[in-house]
């Protein structure tokens, strides 16, 4: 028995989506398509679905974190109010054994709510008496910068590929384990198959 007579006859490889699609829904009327042919369709099919599904919804996460952190950015930044403080001390790191770059420095300003003091970042340096600009909320406390648009929609990006690496990654194993079951099932087909023809083909009785 050759190596090619030995392998299970499966679906052409050539085919296309839109014929997949045709027979995964009985459209094609081909008289020599298998059962086990068309369960090879619907399954490409659905893979194919399943991928556009994922886009679909990776594109809708990112829309929808792209909308709440701008929702949120100008919010803070409607309660964010810009003053000039004059710092009290010099500038020191934060955390100098995690080396880092941000510095701070004990400030104090006035505000409607009345005078405050507090540590507020500035620039690498900066000694006392030096006026910074210094942003508060409402009740006089000092608060960061709203997120930048450019950060919002770096946001958004990595969320929607997060989204789609996850559903793309799902859709694969469904996909290999699918079809490894489908090609246990076309090599049984073909042995029981070949049990009824080979002794006909080889003239044994």
């Amino acid at each position: 028995m050759s190596a090619a007579a030995a392998t299970p006859r499966r679906p052409a490889s050539h085919t296309s989506l839109r014929g997949h699609v045709r027979r995964a829904t009985g459209r094609d009327h081909n008289p020599l398509c298998r059962p086990l042919d068309r369960a090879y369709s619907r399954l490409a099919a659905g893979a194919a679905l399943m991928v556009l599904a994922a886009f679909v919804v990776a594109a809708l996460v990112a829309l929808l974190v792209y909308g709440s952190e701008t929702h949120d950015a100008q919010r803070a930044a409607r309660h964010r109010h810009v003053v000039t403080a004059v710092t009290t001390g010099p500038a020191q790191s934060d955390d100098p054994r995690a080396g880092s770059a941000r510095e701070h420095a004990p400030a104090r300003w006035t505000y409607p709510v009345g005078p405050g003091t507090g540590s507020v970042p500035v620039p690498d340096g900066t000694g006392p008496g030096t006026v910074v600009p210094v942003g508060l909320d409402d009740g006089g406390q000092p608060v960061g910068a709203p997120r930048s648009n450019g950060l919002v929609v770096s946001d958004a990006v990595l969320a929607g590929l997060g989204t789609a690496t996850v559903l793309g990654s799902g859709t694969g194993g469904w996909y290999a384990l699918r079809r490894r079951g489908l090609d246990r099932r076309a090599e049984r087909s073909w042995e029981s198959a070949w049990e009824q023809v080979e002794p006909r083909w080889s003239g044994r009785r």
